[in-house]
């Protein structure tokens, strides 16, 4: 980086950018674990009938991730991710031919790890270390699916973070704290023929993050709570062929609200969460029987607004219906 003349170029130590991506990691860790309706479910079909336990489902998914945010430090993460969910369905009220109802939980792990990069003694972008860190969660859900396929999920996610985050000096702090994610999504399928679907879909997604304050040999680190607000607007096109359904999906995200500070002392560090992302991919979902279903998937998501990312992974799921 050439500073222009006359330009005060502020200088950071490389722990401070190391540090500081802490937060906004464990925001994303969390936001993928809880994913979407889809992902989780694989489609509205599947939440059919009612009774006591009336499906169990799962899924493993798993990312690699270039992940930039604009701050202070201009923090970024190029590494990977993965996790998997365990669900179950609680209760079911309805039938196969009316509106459904679905209440259930599920715990999940996840975690990630990579190379963190930012501002450091006055170069952006430069490496300052290594980020690991994982997460615990449990969440409980309601799902309503209509007689037509429309569907309103809510879920409530509740999340143990741990790990370790260290910079290049040798210098290296514990990850641990908990976050709270909240989502609300709907969608409303529209027939194009007999065999395909169009379904626009909304989503919003609130985030808190606290993290546990640490220290390192130079200074107290206060990570102050961050709560973020991100929306997605969605479409999925889906077809209906005997016992599979192709579909093509995607959707932009868009974070409305989410700045978050880090101090080093008495020296405030801010980190904006929010970002826009385009995301765009395809999936199959398999019947396999009459009680068994198979859905697998793969996207690709890049910044349509703000600092340059990319990401792309895929996911594989199941649901038995008791």
């Amino acid at each position: 980086m050439v500073a222009d003349a006359g330009e005060v170029v502020p200088l950071y130590r490389p722990e401070v950018a190391a540090f500081v991506a802490t937060v906004p990691v464990a925001h994303h860790l969390a936001s993928a674990t809880l994913g979407t309706f889809h992902e989780r479910r694989g489609e509205q079909a599947l939440l059919r009938g009612g009774g006591a336990l009336p499906a169990t489902w799962g899924r493993v998914f798993a990312e690699n991730s270039e992940i930039k945010w604009d701050g202070d430090v201009a923090p970024s993460l190029d590494g990977d991710l993965s996790g998997f969910q365990i669900g179950q369905d609680f209760a079911g009220f309805g039938d196969e031919g009316g509106t459904n109802i679905r209440l259930g939980a599920f715990v999940g792990r996840s975690s990630t790890d990579g190379t963190v990069r930012g501002q450091a003694i006055g170069w952006n972008d430069l490496t300052v270390g290594q980020i690991d860190v994982k997460a615990t969660s449990l969440a409980g859900y309601a799902t309503i699916v209509g007689e037509n396929g429309w569907y309103v999920d809510a879920v409530v996610m509740h999340s143990w973070f741990d790990g370790q985050t260290s910079a290049g000096s040798g210098e290296a702090i514990d990850v641990d704290g908990k976050g709270w994610t909240a989502s609300l999504e709907a969608g409303y399928p529209l027939a194009l023929s007999d065999n395909w679907t169009l379904e626009p879909q909304a989503q919003i997604l609130w985030q808190q993050v606290k993290l546990d304050d640490r220290a390192d040999s130079f200074s107290t680190i206060d990570f102050a709570t961050g709560d973020s607000l991100t929306g997605r607007a969605g479409l999925r096109l889906q077809g209906e062929y005997g016992g599979f359904q192709p579909y093509l999906h995607a959707s932009l995200w868009h974070g409305f609200s989410g700045d978050q500070t880090t101090r080093f002392g008495g020296d405030p560090i801010r980190t904006d969460l929010d970002r826009t992302e385009a995301e765009v991919g395809a999936g199959l979902i398999a019947r396999l029987g009459t009680s068994v279903a198979v859905h697998v998937k793969g996207d690709y998501g890049f910044d349509a607004n703000g600092p340059r990312s990319r990401r792309y992974g895929g996911a594989v799921g199941v649901t038995i219906s008791w």
